[in-house]
């Protein structure tokens, strides 16, 4: 039994190793063939001091050429050889010096050892000097635009030539009345001309310790959105499923590795098309008719829990797969229907992916990263799934595991409520469900006769029912709403009017399908620390559910990548605190008593 034991976690771990390897092999191949353009990366491009009128700075730009590689120099030893160039874009009112380049290094190539090459390679530095007319007056739209030409050669090939560009944002910041950004808004700060462009903490390591390194932060990454509200659906999703199974350890832990593949698979092709197209993380879940057929696929396995029928894949396809077992095709389904309920998991880690995905514009790197991130979020699932597949095993199976079937059916309509949310008039479903769930505890401890024959299962289906009776007494008895933030929509000319009357501003941007949204709006909007903290702050909210021309407008002036996004802008009128994802009331009561 050990030896049979010991080859099942064999198994099950070259089956994940087989995954990541997989995963790191492509990325590998793209490192060792990198296309032109992503040769060199501007790491950074910022202007210091901040631009004033009448005044001196200087463009500091610091780039990095991939590991292997180099770039010929700004003044090669030949004419044969394309030099490195960078040029400066900027308002008129700006005038740029001579470029000051970094010190190039000479190289022989084994194959040449009589030629000498002047080259750049690993961490490069550009300055220029910038002069401020008078009359400097920064307008919208107004930027500064970084172009570095260059051609790549390693030992034994060069890549034709290609540029890089970085753009820096020196506009007043998007709203009206003099709001500026200084930590992490749409817009450049309008005294330091920060990039809005700059490589997060993920693209970082990537660059500084690389690929590997990177993709077992993304991995650990993936672990940790397991500590996100959002993956609530998915716990209670994987116990009823997998409560359902049959077979022993061996199978059920195929399901599983089936399952979170096909959570993997969905959520990596949705993070790449949201990354390419630069739409919002998760934004299908607006859909009626994804959230429909989420929540018909719930009913569908609800019924079968109930024994109304069972699902197992057409015969002729069992045929074709020859040994396969009734459910595989199943988990793999249901795998990539919670790949796309887990898509609304934003958070930094999956707002950093996005960005490095939209910045390398390569589909294949996007599909990796996500997928090592998705399996970073499925490993947990598949010892969820272990367990509650163990429940078929568990001694004197008779009638309480009829009723523990139905306990599971009843679980997963409560889900399908859920999600059907969002399309309910004024969120009907999110009132019902308390009493849907009180409805089932008395059922299921009361009435249904499964269960009754054994003496101790009798205990506690009956203390579940009294429990539930009291529960919904509870809930029928009449009170007062807790108080809550009240916020008003989105509106420019209130943002302009705070920044005149010097009072600290809070923006909500959320979506009816953005479950973390709904969790804050459920404890972290009333508690009474939030409640009482926020009430010296104008408080605005920008729904992003609808896709309209407004949004769009909404969304790439404040670089909304996924919601919820919180900002919260000082009396001076500056971003002083940006996040994204879910925060909790003891979280979110330490930002706000840290804005003036």
């Amino acid at each position: 039994m050990k030896i049979r034991y010991r080859r099942l976690i064999e198994v099950s771990l070259n089956a994940i190793a087989a995954i990541l390897i997989a995963t790191l092999a492509s990325t590998t191949a793209l490192a060792q063939s990198p296309k032109p353009n992503e040769l060199v990366k501007i790491v950074d491009a910022k202007i210091e001091p901040g631009l004033k009128a009448g005044g001196a700075s200087s463009l500091k730009v610091d780039a990095q050429v991939i590991d292997g590689w180099h770039i010929n120099s700004s003044k090669p030893f030949s004419d044969d050889y394309i030099p490195t160039k960078m040029d400066v874009n900027a308002p008129v009112s700006i005038t740029v010096g001579a470029v000051n380049y970094p010190p190039a290094q000479t190289l022989t190539l084994e194959f040449a050892p009589d030629d000498k090459l002047s080259v750049y390679s690993g961490k490069i530095a550009f300055d220029a000097p910038l002069k401020i007319d008078g009359d400097f007056a920064p307008k919208p739209g107004d930027k500064v635009v970084v172009t570095i030409d260059y051609q790549g050669c390693n030992n034994t090939q060069c890549l034709r030539p290609a540029s890089v560009t970085k753009t820096i944002d020196i506009s007043p910041a998007p709203a009206a009345g003099g709001m500026t950004s200084a930590a992490g808004g749409s817009g450049a700060m309008f005294g330091g001309g920060r990039s809005d462009s700059e490589p997060g903490s993920i693209e970082r390591i990537f660059i500084s310790h690389g690929w590997i390194v990177g993709f077992l932060a993304v991995l650990l990454g993936g672990l940790a959105l397991n500590l996100t509200p959002c993956v609530y659906p998915l716990i209670g999703v994987t116990i009823a499923y997998f409560g359902n199974q049959g077979g022993g350890p061996r199978r059920v832990l195929i399901l599983a590795i089936t399952y979170v593949l096909g959570i993997a698979l969905m959520f990596s092709t949705v993070g790449v098309a949201v990354a390419m197209s630069g739409g919002l993380f998760g934004a299908a879940l607006q859909n009626p008719w994804v959230l429909s057929g989420i929540a018909a696929m719930l009913v569908m396995l609800a019924g079968s829990s109930f024994g109304f029928f069972t699902i197992q894949p057409p015969q002729w396809l069992m045929q074709r797969a020859g040994t396969a077992r009734p459910g595989y095709a199943g988990a793999l389904l249901m795998g990539l229907g919670m790949g796309v309920i887990a898509a609304p998991c934003i958070g930094p880690i999956v707002l950093g992916l996005l960005l490095m995905v939209e910045r390398s514009a390569d589909p294949l790197f996007g599909f990796a990263l996500f997928f090592t991130l998705a399996v970073g979020l499925g490993l947990p699932y598949i010892a969820l799934a272990m367990a509650a597949g163990s429940i078929r095993r568990l001694p004197r199976s008779g009638e309480w595991l009829a009723w523990i079937e139905q306990l599971f059916g009843f679980i997963l309509l409560g889900l399908a409520l859920y999600f059907l949310d969002p399309i309910s008039p004024n969120h009907l479903m999110t009132r019902i469900l308390p009493f849907y769930a009180a409805g089932v505890g008395i059922y299921l401890g009361f009435i249904t006769r499964h269960g009754r024959n054994w003496q101790p299962f009798l205990v506690l289906r009956s203390t579940l029912g009294i429990a539930s009776a009291a529960a919904l007494v509870w809930l029928l008895i009449p009170r007062a709403a807790p108080p809550a933030l009240k916020f008003e929509p989105y509106d420019a000319q209130v943002l302009a009017t705070a920044a005149v009357q010097k009072k600290p501003v809070l923006i909500d941007f959320s979506a009816d399908w953005c479950i973390p949204c709904r969790e804050m709006e459920h404890s972290t909007f009333v508690d009474p620390g939030v409640v009482s903290e926020a009430s010296r702050f104008i408080k605005l909210r920008a729904n992003l559910t609808a896709q309209d021309k407004i949004n769009d407008d909404l969304t790439h002036q404040y670089d909304i990548q996924g919601v919820p996004t919180t900002l919260l802008i000082d009396s001076s009128g500056k971003v002083s605190n940006r996040k994204v994802g879910y925060i909790g009331p003891k979280e979110f009561l330490a930002d706000l008593r840290h804005v003036d």
